[in-house]
C-alpha cells in the first residue's frame, strides 16, 4: 500500500494524475486500514489470532494476540 501511494504522489508531482484522484485512493486506503485494525481487534476480544493476508509477510506464521485490556 506505501508502495501504492508513493506511486501516486509521484505521478501527481509529474502531472500524471490529478489531486482528485490521489484523494480518492488515499481515502479509500484510509478505509481499508481501518476496517484491518477493527478485524485485528475484534480477533483479540475473542482470543483469536486473526486471518488477514494483507498483512502477513512471507513465510510468516500468525502469532497469538494478547488481550487487550480496557479500563
Amino acid at each position: 500500500m506505501r508502495a501504492i501511494l508513493a506511486e501516486e504522489i509521484q505521478k501527481l508531482r509529474s502531472g500524471d494524475t490529478t489531486a482528485a484522484n490521489v484523494n480518492a485512493i488515499v481515502n479509500a486506503s484510509g478505509k481499508i486500514l481501518t476496517t484491518v485494525k477493527m478485524e485485528i481487534d475484534y480477533a483479540r476480544l475473542l482470543g483469536h489470532t486473526p486471518d488477514i493476508a494483507f498483512i502477513e509477510a512471507k513465510g510468516s506464521k500468525p502469532k497469538a494476540l494478547p488481550p487487550t485490556s480496557k479500563p
